[in-house]
Protein backbone atom coordinates (compact mmCIF):
# COMPACT_ATOMS: atom_id res chain seq x y z
CA UNK A 1 0.00 0.00 0.00
CA UNK A 2 1.30 3.45 -0.93
CA UNK A 3 1.69 6.16 1.75
CA UNK A 4 -1.17 8.25 0.32
CA UNK A 5 -3.57 5.29 0.33
CA UNK A 6 -2.49 4.36 3.88
CA UNK A 7 -3.11 7.91 5.05
CA UNK A 8 -6.50 8.18 3.34
CA UNK A 9 -7.60 4.88 4.85
CA UNK A 10 -6.78 5.87 8.44
CA UNK A 11 -7.12 9.66 8.34
CA UNK A 12 -10.61 9.70 9.86
CA UNK A 13 -9.55 7.87 13.04
CA UNK A 14 -6.37 9.97 13.31
CA UNK A 15 -8.41 13.16 13.07
CA UNK A 16 -10.82 11.85 15.70
CA UNK A 17 -7.91 11.27 18.10
CA UNK A 18 -6.39 14.68 17.28
CA UNK A 19 -9.72 16.37 18.07
CA UNK A 20 -10.07 14.47 21.35
CA UNK A 21 -6.53 15.29 22.45
CA UNK A 22 -6.98 18.97 21.58
CA UNK A 23 -10.12 19.08 23.73
CA UNK A 24 -8.31 17.38 26.62
CA UNK A 25 -5.42 19.83 26.30
CA UNK A 26 -7.91 22.67 26.80
CA UNK A 27 -9.39 20.91 29.84
CA UNK A 28 -12.72 20.20 28.14
CA UNK A 29 -14.90 17.15 28.68
CA UNK A 30 -15.27 14.77 25.73
CA UNK A 31 -18.39 12.70 25.31
CA UNK A 32 -16.82 9.49 24.00
CA UNK A 33 -13.77 9.31 26.26
CA UNK A 34 -13.82 5.50 26.11
CA UNK A 35 -12.76 5.76 22.45
CA UNK A 36 -9.38 7.31 23.31
CA UNK A 37 -7.67 4.07 24.49
CA UNK A 38 -8.99 2.25 21.42
CA UNK A 39 -7.73 4.98 19.07
CA UNK A 40 -4.40 5.03 20.94
CA UNK A 41 -3.89 1.30 20.33
CA UNK A 42 -4.73 1.74 16.67
CA UNK A 43 -2.36 4.69 16.11
CA UNK A 44 0.45 2.78 17.85
CA UNK A 45 0.03 0.00 15.30
CA UNK A 46 -0.19 2.53 12.45
CA UNK A 47 3.04 4.22 13.60
CA UNK A 48 4.90 0.92 13.79
CA UNK A 49 3.67 -0.01 10.31
CA UNK A 50 4.54 3.41 8.83
CA UNK A 51 8.06 3.23 10.26
CA UNK A 52 8.52 -0.33 9.02
CA UNK A 53 7.39 0.59 5.50
CA UNK A 54 9.34 3.89 5.56
CA UNK A 55 6.32 6.02 4.64
CA UNK A 56 8.24 9.23 5.20
CA UNK A 57 9.15 11.65 7.94
CA UNK A 58 6.01 13.82 7.75
CA UNK A 59 3.58 10.94 8.25
CA UNK A 60 5.68 9.27 10.96
CA UNK A 61 6.03 12.55 12.88
CA UNK A 62 2.27 13.12 12.78
CA UNK A 63 1.61 9.66 14.18
CA UNK A 64 4.39 10.01 16.75
CA UNK A 65 2.84 13.23 18.08
CA UNK A 66 -0.51 11.45 18.41
CA UNK A 67 1.06 8.51 20.26
CA UNK A 68 2.93 10.76 22.72
CA UNK A 69 -0.11 12.98 23.37
CA UNK A 70 -2.46 10.05 23.96
CA UNK A 71 0.08 8.31 26.19
CA UNK A 72 0.46 11.41 28.36
CA UNK A 73 -3.29 11.83 28.85
CA UNK A 74 -3.88 8.13 29.57
CA UNK A 75 -0.98 8.10 32.04
CA UNK A 76 -2.34 11.17 33.79
CA UNK A 77 -5.78 9.52 34.04
CA UNK A 78 -4.22 6.43 35.61
CA UNK A 79 -2.32 8.54 38.13
CA UNK A 80 -5.50 10.41 39.00
CA UNK A 81 -7.24 7.07 39.59
CA UNK A 82 -4.59 5.84 42.03
CA UNK A 83 -4.51 9.27 43.66
CA UNK A 84 -8.28 9.13 44.14
CA UNK A 85 -7.90 5.80 45.96
CA UNK A 86 -5.33 7.30 48.32
CA UNK A 87 -7.43 10.45 48.84
CA UNK A 88 -10.48 8.34 49.64
CA UNK A 89 -8.82 6.62 52.59
CA UNK A 90 -6.68 9.60 53.63
CA UNK A 91 -9.51 12.10 53.67
CA UNK A 92 -12.90 11.27 52.13
CA UNK A 93 -13.74 8.21 54.23
CA UNK A 94 -12.83 9.53 57.71
CA UNK A 95 -14.46 12.89 56.98
CA UNK A 96 -17.65 11.13 55.87
CA UNK A 97 -17.65 9.14 59.12
CA UNK A 98 -17.22 12.34 61.18
CA UNK A 99 -20.12 13.98 59.33
CA UNK A 100 -22.29 11.09 60.53
CA UNK A 101 -20.98 11.11 64.11
CA UNK A 102 -24.49 11.22 65.56
CA UNK A 103 -25.67 8.18 63.63
CA UNK A 104 -22.35 6.38 64.19
CA UNK A 105 -22.57 7.01 67.95
CA UNK A 106 -26.10 5.60 67.97
CA UNK A 107 -24.96 2.47 66.11
CA UNK A 108 -21.98 2.03 68.45
CA UNK A 109 -24.38 2.04 71.41
CA UNK A 110 -26.82 -0.32 69.68
CA UNK A 111 -24.06 -2.89 69.30
CA UNK A 112 -21.85 -2.51 72.35
CA UNK A 113 -24.54 -2.11 75.04
CA UNK A 114 -26.12 -5.56 74.46
CA UNK A 115 -22.68 -7.05 73.68
CA UNK A 116 -21.24 -5.99 77.04
CA UNK A 117 -24.51 -6.76 78.84
CA UNK A 118 -24.51 -10.39 77.74
CA UNK A 119 -20.84 -10.88 78.56
CA UNK A 120 -21.62 -9.50 82.03
CA UNK A 121 -24.66 -11.80 82.30
CA UNK A 122 -22.31 -14.77 82.17
CA UNK A 123 -21.12 -13.89 85.68
CA UNK A 124 -24.52 -13.20 87.27
CA UNK A 125 -27.17 -15.07 85.27
CA UNK A 126 -25.49 -17.63 82.96
CA UNK A 127 -28.88 -19.22 82.27
CA UNK A 128 -29.53 -16.36 79.79
CA UNK A 129 -26.46 -17.43 77.81
CA UNK A 130 -27.50 -21.09 77.67
CA UNK A 131 -31.08 -20.15 76.82
CA UNK A 132 -30.00 -17.98 73.89
CA UNK A 133 -27.31 -20.14 72.29
CA UNK A 134 -28.60 -23.29 70.56
CA UNK A 135 -26.75 -26.56 71.25
CA UNK A 136 -24.98 -26.48 67.87
CA UNK A 137 -23.58 -23.01 68.61
CA UNK A 138 -22.36 -24.23 71.99
CA UNK A 139 -20.72 -27.23 70.33
CA UNK A 140 -18.97 -24.97 67.82
CA UNK A 141 -17.65 -22.73 70.59
CA UNK A 142 -16.41 -25.80 72.46
CA UNK A 143 -14.61 -26.97 69.32
CA UNK A 144 -13.00 -23.60 68.61
CA UNK A 145 -12.11 -22.60 72.15
CA UNK A 146 -11.82 -25.89 73.98
CA UNK A 147 -8.71 -27.90 74.75
CA UNK A 148 -7.35 -28.56 71.26
CA UNK A 149 -5.20 -26.13 69.29
CA UNK A 150 -6.74 -23.49 67.02
CA UNK A 151 -4.55 -24.75 64.15
CA UNK A 152 -6.18 -28.18 64.43
CA UNK A 153 -9.65 -26.67 64.37
CA UNK A 154 -8.90 -24.51 61.31
CA UNK A 155 -7.37 -27.44 59.45
CA UNK A 156 -10.31 -29.74 60.25
CA UNK A 157 -13.06 -27.20 59.47
CA UNK A 158 -11.66 -25.29 56.50
CA UNK A 159 -8.76 -27.34 55.13
CA UNK A 160 -6.60 -24.27 54.43
CA UNK A 161 -6.14 -20.62 55.36
CA UNK A 162 -7.37 -19.56 51.90
CA UNK A 163 -10.61 -21.50 52.34
CA UNK A 164 -11.03 -19.85 55.73
CA UNK A 165 -10.46 -16.44 54.12
CA UNK A 166 -13.10 -17.20 51.47
CA UNK A 167 -15.61 -18.25 54.11
CA UNK A 168 -15.14 -15.06 56.13
CA UNK A 169 -15.33 -12.85 53.03
CA UNK A 170 -18.73 -14.30 52.16
CA UNK A 171 -19.94 -14.34 55.76
CA UNK A 172 -18.79 -10.85 56.77
CA UNK A 173 -19.78 -9.01 53.60
CA UNK A 174 -23.20 -10.72 53.42
CA UNK A 175 -23.99 -9.72 57.03
CA UNK A 176 -22.67 -6.23 56.32
CA UNK A 177 -24.93 -5.62 53.33
CA UNK A 178 -27.95 -7.15 55.03
CA UNK A 179 -27.53 -4.73 57.94
CA UNK A 180 -27.02 -1.81 55.52
CA UNK A 181 -30.05 -2.74 53.43
CA UNK A 182 -32.22 -3.20 56.50
CA UNK A 183 -31.13 0.24 57.71
CA UNK A 184 -32.56 1.77 54.55
CA UNK A 185 -36.01 0.53 55.64
CA UNK A 186 -36.74 3.41 58.03
CA UNK A 187 -33.61 2.58 60.04
CA UNK A 188 -35.45 -0.05 62.10
CA UNK A 189 -33.77 -3.00 60.39
CA UNK A 190 -30.30 -1.78 61.28
CA UNK A 191 -31.37 -1.27 64.90
CA UNK A 192 -32.56 -4.88 65.01
CA UNK A 193 -29.55 -6.22 63.05
CA UNK A 194 -26.95 -4.47 65.18
CA UNK A 195 -28.77 -5.32 68.41
CA UNK A 196 -29.03 -8.96 67.37
CA UNK A 197 -25.35 -9.14 66.47
CA UNK A 198 -24.45 -7.52 69.80
CA UNK A 199 -26.65 -9.93 71.77
CA UNK A 200 -25.52 -13.05 69.89
CA UNK A 201 -21.80 -12.22 69.96
CA UNK A 202 -22.09 -11.19 73.60
CA UNK A 203 -23.74 -14.52 74.38
CA UNK A 204 -20.97 -16.38 72.53
CA UNK A 205 -18.27 -14.51 74.44
CA UNK A 206 -20.18 -15.01 77.67
CA UNK A 207 -20.43 -18.75 77.01
CA UNK A 208 -16.66 -19.01 76.56
CA UNK A 209 -16.20 -16.97 79.74
CA UNK A 210 -18.14 -19.61 81.65
CA UNK A 211 -16.90 -22.83 80.03
CA UNK A 212 -14.14 -22.21 77.49
CA UNK A 213 -10.58 -21.04 76.96
CA UNK A 214 -10.55 -17.25 77.26
CA UNK A 215 -6.93 -17.01 76.19
CA UNK A 216 -7.67 -18.72 72.89
CA UNK A 217 -10.82 -16.67 72.32
CA UNK A 218 -9.17 -13.28 72.73
CA UNK A 219 -5.99 -14.36 70.96
CA UNK A 220 -8.02 -15.41 67.92
CA UNK A 221 -10.31 -12.35 67.88
CA UNK A 222 -7.85 -9.63 68.87
CA UNK A 223 -6.19 -8.86 65.53
CA UNK A 224 -9.27 -8.56 63.31
CA UNK A 225 -11.81 -7.33 65.88
CA UNK A 226 -11.39 -3.60 65.16
CA UNK A 227 -11.74 -4.08 61.39
CA UNK A 228 -14.77 -6.35 61.70
CA UNK A 229 -16.78 -4.57 64.39
CA UNK A 230 -16.15 -1.06 63.06
CA UNK A 231 -17.02 -2.35 59.58
CA UNK A 232 -20.40 -3.72 60.69
CA UNK A 233 -21.24 -0.62 62.72
CA UNK A 234 -20.32 1.84 59.93
CA UNK A 235 -22.27 -0.18 57.36
CA UNK A 236 -25.31 0.04 59.62
CA UNK A 237 -24.76 3.78 60.05
CA UNK A 238 -24.76 4.22 56.26
CA UNK A 239 -28.10 2.41 56.03
CA UNK A 240 -29.60 4.37 58.91
CA UNK A 241 -28.59 7.67 57.25
CA UNK A 242 -30.64 6.78 54.16
CA UNK A 243 -33.49 5.43 56.30
CA UNK A 244 -33.68 8.69 58.26
CA UNK A 245 -33.97 10.64 55.04
CA UNK A 246 -37.01 8.53 54.18
CA UNK A 247 -38.59 9.19 57.59
CA UNK A 248 -37.64 12.87 57.87
CA UNK A 249 -36.82 14.35 54.45
CA UNK A 250 -36.94 17.94 55.71
CA UNK A 251 -37.69 20.52 53.03
CA UNK A 252 -36.72 18.19 50.19
CA UNK A 253 -39.01 15.69 48.47
CA UNK A 254 -38.36 12.18 49.80
CA UNK A 255 -36.68 10.98 46.62
CA UNK A 256 -34.33 13.98 46.57
CA UNK A 257 -33.64 13.62 50.30
CA UNK A 258 -32.75 9.95 49.88
CA UNK A 259 -30.51 10.80 46.92
CA UNK A 260 -28.61 13.34 49.02
CA UNK A 261 -28.40 10.91 51.94
CA UNK A 262 -27.07 8.27 49.56
CA UNK A 263 -24.25 10.59 48.50
CA UNK A 264 -23.33 11.11 52.15
CA UNK A 265 -23.61 7.43 53.00
CA UNK A 266 -21.75 6.00 50.00
CA UNK A 267 -18.18 6.75 51.23
CA UNK A 268 -19.06 5.23 54.61
CA UNK A 269 -20.47 2.10 52.95
CA UNK A 270 -17.48 1.67 50.63
CA UNK A 271 -14.93 2.25 53.37
CA UNK A 272 -16.65 -0.11 55.80
CA UNK A 273 -16.82 -2.81 53.12
CA UNK A 274 -13.05 -2.56 52.62
CA UNK A 275 -12.61 -2.82 56.40
CA UNK A 276 -14.52 -6.11 56.38
CA UNK A 277 -12.40 -7.40 53.49
CA UNK A 278 -9.35 -6.53 55.58
CA UNK A 279 -10.89 -8.35 58.55
CA UNK A 280 -11.37 -11.48 56.41
CA UNK A 281 -7.73 -11.36 55.25
CA UNK A 282 -6.48 -11.11 58.86
CA UNK A 283 -8.94 -13.71 60.10
CA UNK A 284 -8.08 -16.19 57.37
CA UNK A 285 -4.30 -15.90 57.29
CA UNK A 286 -3.27 -14.56 60.71
CA UNK A 287 -5.83 -14.98 63.50
CA UNK A 288 -5.87 -18.80 63.40
CA UNK A 289 -2.15 -19.19 62.71
CA UNK A 290 0.61 -20.24 65.09
CA UNK A 291 1.91 -16.66 65.48
CA UNK A 292 2.75 -15.86 69.10
CA UNK A 293 -0.21 -14.70 71.18
CA UNK A 294 1.54 -11.53 72.35
CA UNK A 295 1.98 -10.43 68.73
CA UNK A 296 -1.72 -10.96 67.99
CA UNK A 297 -2.72 -9.04 71.11
CA UNK A 298 -0.35 -6.21 70.18
CA UNK A 299 -1.78 -6.01 66.66
CA UNK A 300 -5.29 -6.00 68.13
CA UNK A 301 -4.60 -3.15 70.53
CA UNK A 302 -2.87 -1.13 67.81
CA UNK A 303 -5.84 -1.68 65.52
CA UNK A 304 -8.32 -0.15 67.96
CA UNK A 305 -6.02 2.75 68.83
CA UNK A 306 -5.10 3.54 65.22
CA UNK A 307 -8.71 3.40 64.03
CA UNK A 308 -9.74 5.78 66.80
CA UNK A 309 -6.97 8.21 65.84
CA UNK A 310 -7.75 7.75 62.13
CA UNK A 311 -11.46 8.54 62.40
CA UNK A 312 -10.90 11.49 64.74
CA UNK A 313 -7.99 13.22 62.99
CA UNK A 314 -7.52 11.95 59.40
CA UNK A 315 -8.38 14.49 56.69
CA UNK A 316 -8.83 17.44 59.03
CA UNK A 317 -6.23 19.50 57.16
CA UNK A 318 -8.25 19.27 53.96
CA UNK A 319 -9.51 22.73 52.97
CA UNK A 320 -13.09 21.67 52.42
CA UNK A 321 -13.54 19.89 55.76
CA UNK A 322 -17.22 20.03 56.57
Amino acid sequence: MKPTAFEEKNDESWRELETALAALDRGKHIEDAARVPQLFRQVCGDLALAQHRMYGRRLCERLNVLVIGAYQHLGAAARRGSGAFVRFFASTFPRAVRREKGVVSLCLALFFVPFIAFITAAYFEPKWIFALLPPEAQAQMDAMYGKDSMEDFVRDKFGSSFAMFGFYIINNVSIHFRIFASGVMLGAGAVYGLGYQGIFLGAMFGYVHTSGNLHRLYTFCASHSSFELFGFILGAAAGVRIGLALVHPGRLPRVAAMREAGKRALPVLLGSTMMLVGAAVIEGFWSGSSVAAWMKHTVGILGWVLFAVYFIFAGRRTADEA
